[in-house]
Formats: structure tokens, sequence, C-alpha cells
């Protein structure tokens, strides 16, 4: 007995020396203020990265063992570290220079009438008679009222002009494109769609709504200019990502994608590109991705396995579909009775449609602003429920704006994944129309966290700005940029609920959770150095926070500023 006592110290001694080293991390950062998202309050000083993912988060004595020879240190400072931003809804296109006949012009920042005209005319002078100029992102907010076609005929009558409304919902069109299309006072309203009219008349002043924008491109004769080569295509869309890696996005979802997007993406993915993209075919591809031609995707950089309908209208274009009418003046009828626009699908043919999507195994996520439309959507994902049991399934709704106790409820009780907007900043103003009830139950963050329903945000760029400190803002003050009114200011919430909504809300939205949106051991290596903490400063200065360094699987991709 006494040989065995006398050994074991020394079996023990044998042992540890074969025992592994710590690890050695190929990036260490010190000297932190990490918010790890692990519960609400946690912070870290440091951080330690091995093969794109975190090993170990904690103190600095903590991190200093996975220090060796090959290891980058980065000291911090006291900076502020949180996850990535994950903006699960956007729509995103390639950058090119306004000289490019192939250029898209961006109206978000055009704020006049005057302006608006002035850019057109440019646009004009280096565009060939005959040939398609396009725009995008106008506020009739900023330029002091509708685009109509008079206003576009005073920027060129020898060019066919479509430019499209901040919510992407609405179009404007001058004389030159309403009658080379045929528009005039005998055109129809189609189903889910309409053509505004000069007041007291049938003839459409150059304004079409909803799917009236497709009567825009039905003629023949339109001369549509002339479509970028693939590799300046490739390279716009690099600049748009990069830019997105600089606002502190490290993963993106495109909301509406093509085959061609797929594999323009599918490009960026085989040259390494760095960032996360998770597609939402549109509905005009969904038997293609059931199929199997459009064959799905689910790695860390590439996701294919949803489907992005569209079932309603605009909130900011004022187009969606309500119970009560809108808090304004009818303008055909001169009375408070305007309810929206109704979905050109029934419920039956929406019925169809999800559950021919759900029976594939595929997600679902419905843009639906409207608390009519919301209800729609509701049924629709019950009925496929019924038909064809499928667990964990996290439909979606996108925008899901306006809303009541009735449909959180439900929402929770079917455990559907609401993405909420958080565009108060740039198009909150677009909100009065509904009226302070409706308000209180507005993209409801505050209501839905307090349900426990796990939620995204998003920006749905370009209808509002991508950068991640932009967004944050908004999603924690609900408060307009212009007139600083509070939209719904029950619903505010704090900036590390909304960090987490739109970090973890995000991964959780696709199936990631475990992944990424958090800083943990074993999450991926995602996350963003900034030079204040939004968590501390005060709300209305988050918008001004700078991101000084993007870090995504473990590798600087961006560096703004001095850490």
């Amino acid at each position: 007995m006494k040989r065995i006592y006398f050994f074991f110290p020394l079996l023990l001694l044998v042992l540890l020396s074969f025992a592994p080293d710590t690890p050695k991390a190929d990036l260490v950062l010190t000297n932190g203020n990490i918010v790890t998202l692990k519960v609400k309050g946690d912070r870290a000083r440091g951080l330690a990265i091995s093969a794109g993912k975190i090993i170990a988060v904690g103190s600095n004595d903590d991190i200093r063992k996975f220090v060796g020879p090959g290891t980058k240190v980065i000291d911090l400072h006291g900076k502020t570290v949180l996850p990535g931003f994950n903006d699960v809804h956007q729509h995103p296109a390639p950058v090119y220079t306004f000289d490019k006949p192939y250029a898209v012009l961006e109206l978000d920042t055009v704020s006049s009438m005057k302006n608006l005209i002035a850019l057109l005319k440019r646009k004009a002078a280096i565009t060939p008679k005959g040939m398609l100029i396009r725009g995008v992102g106008y506020n009739e907010t900023k330029l002091g009222g509708q685009p109509i076609r008079d206003s576009l005929d005073k920027a060129s009558t020898d060019h066919p002009i479509q430019i499209s409304h901040v919510s992407g919902h609405l179009s404007a069109a001058n004389s030159y494109l309403m009658d080379l299309n045929g528009i005039d006072e005998n055109t129809k309203d189609p189903a889910g769609g309409a053509f505004e009219r000069y007041h007291g008349t049938n003839k459409p002043d150059g304004i079409c709504k909803e799917v009236a924008a497709g009567f825009l491109h039905r003629s023949k004769k339109i001369i549509s200019p002339p479509q970028p080569t693939g590799e300046q295509e490739m390279e716009g869309f690099r600049i748009y990502f990069n830019r997105l890696l600089a606002s502190g996005v490290t993963s993106v979802g495109d909301a509406w994608t093509t085959p061609e997007k797929v594999t323009a993406y599918s490009k960026l993915v085989a040259e390494h590109f760095p960032m996360r993209f998770n597609l939402l075919m549109g509905t005009p591809y969904a038997n293609d991705l059931i199929s199997g031609k459009i064959k799905r995707s689910n790695t860390e950089y590439l996701r294919i396995e949803g489907v992005k309908v569209i079932h309603g209208n605009s909130l900011s274009g004022k187009t969606c579909w309500l119970y009560e009418p809108y808090d304004m003046i009818n303008p055909v009828t001169g009375k408070k009775d305007y309810y929206g626009i109704p979905p050109a699908r029934s419920q039956q043919s929406l019925d169809s449609l999800f559950l021919r999507i759900h029976k594939a195994g595929l997600q679902i996520a419905c843009h639906s602003n409207g608390d009519r439309e919301i209800d729609m959507v509701i049924k629709a994902i019950e009925y496929a429920q019924k038909e064809y049991p499928r667990a964990d399934a996290r439909h979606r709704i996108e925008h899901c704006s306006i809303t009541n106790q009735d449909i959180l409820d439900k929402i929770k009780r079917d455990s559907i994944v609401p993405v909420f907007h958080c565009y108060m900043y740039e198009l909150g103003d677009k909100m009065l129309v509904y009226g302070k009830k409706r308000m209180a139950m507005l993209h409801p963050t505050k209501s839905a966290m307090d349900m426990g329903i796990i939620y995204a945000l998003h920006s749905d760029a370009p209808i509002s700005p991508y950068p991640a400190m932009i967004r944050l803002g908004s999603a924690v003050n609900r408060k307009t940029k212009d007139g600083g009114i509070v939209i719904g200011a029950n619903q505010c919430i704090d900036a590390e609920d909304a960090i987490k909504a739109y970090t973890y809300g995000g991964a959780y939205t696709t199936f990631e959770e475990n992944k990424k949106g958090r800083l943990m051991t074993g999450q991926l290596a995602d996350m963003i150095v900034l030079d204040k903490d939004p968590t501390t400063i005060d709300p209305e200065k988050i918008y001004g926070i700078n991101v000084l360094t993007t870090i995504l699987g473990g590798k600087v991709v961006f560096e703004g500023g001095k850490l």
C-alpha cells in the first residue's frame, strides 16, 4: 500500500508532462471593453481567436496564456468591441460611378425638387437621347412634394425617366415614359396597385403605386442602358460589401435574390471575400429552389435556404392595407376613408404558396406591413403547419409594422420570427399618417422583447442606410432626424437590447445562433471595434460612433482609425 502512495505523485508528474500545451491564438485582443452578450451586462477585457473562431474570452490574465510567437496582439486601449452586425434584410446592388451609363442615381440625400431636376438634367446631358434614366430612393418630404410628371418633364423631354420612392413601392415617371407605355386616362388601376391622377380628372400624374409601376416596363420601344460587363458588376459588388464592412456589418441577407445574383455571390465566396451571405430567393424562383435547379447551401459564408414572398404593400409609401382608415384625408374623396391598397393575392392563393415552400423544408420570409396583411400571413403559416407539421420552421414576417396585441400573441404562439424595421431616424415623419394609437404598436420591439419573442432588426437598404451605428441609434431613440419626433416612445429599447437584436437576433433568424451573434468561446470571430460604448454614451450620440476596426473570421478586414 505504501508503494502505491509513493509512486502516485511520480505518476501524476509523468502524465502532466504529456498534457497538451494551451493552444496559441492567431489573434488576441486585450485591454478592451468587450460586450459579449452572453448575458445582459456581461463584459470582458480580452479575447483570443484561432482558425476563425473565438477560443477564449475573459480577463487580460486569462487571455495572456494564448499568446505565442506567431500571435498578433491588438491592444484596444479601452475601446468597445461588439459582435459584427447581421443585417438580415437588404437589397444589395453594385456601386457604379455617376458617369457610367448603367449607373442608377441615388436620390435619398436630394433635398429639394430643384436639386432633383438639376441632378436629372446632369444625367440627361451624358445619356443618349431616348435612353432610360433611372433613380432610386427619392423622399417626397425632402422634395416638398411628389415628383409628378410635370416636374420630371423639366429635367428632360428627350429621355424616359423613372425614379423610385424611398419605400421602393412607388415609382414616378415623366410624360415621355408614360406616353411610351400608353398609360393615359383610359388605363385602369390593376389589382394590388394604383395610378395617382390629377385632381378631378382621370389623367395619371406620373406616380405609379405598387404593381402599377410594372406598367412602366411594358413597351418594347424603351431603350435600356447597356449592361455592365461581368467584371464591372463584380467590382461594383465588392465596393458595396466593403462599405458594409466599414460600417460594422459582417453578415447580410439579400431579401430578393435572382439566379444571376446567386452566381455573383458564389463568385465572391469562391474568391474568399470577407462577408457572410444569407440569400432569400425571390418568389418567381421558388420552384427552382424546391426542385434543386438552384442548389441550396448552408455554409458559414453562403446560406440559401429560404424564399422571399411579398404579401402587402408599403408603410412609408402609405399603401399598406389596414383594418382602420389612415389618419389622413383621402385626396380622391376628401374624407378619412383610405385603407391602403389590398394585396393582389387572395388568402387561398397565399395558403397554397406557403404550403409548397413549407413542405420543401424551406424558410418563408414574407414582406408584410399593414395589420390586415399580417393577419393573412399568420393564417397562411397556420395553414401550412396544420397541413404539414414541421418543428422549428422559424418562418419570418419582414417589417411586421402595424401590429396589435392579438398579432403579437399569435406570433409567439406560432414561433414566428418578426424582422422589424428601425428606420424612424430617416422616415419617421411618414408614420404620422397612422395615428397615435397605431404608433404605439408600430415595430413593437419593447412589447415583443417583454413577451420573450426573439426578433431581428434590419435596414432594408437602400430603403434606409445600412451603417450599423445609425440603425442602432434609430432603434434606441425612435426619433426623427429633422423634426425630433419620437415615434412610439413606449417601444424604445436600450442600446444593449438593440445590439442583441441586430446580432444574436439576426443569427437566430438564420438558424445560426450557435455560430455567431455573441462573443463567446466557439462562436465565429466576427466583431467590430468602436471608439465609444453605445451602452453608456448619451443615446442621442450613438449615431456618431465610429467603427475603427472590423474583424471577420478572425481577420482584420477594415481599419478606419487608430486604436
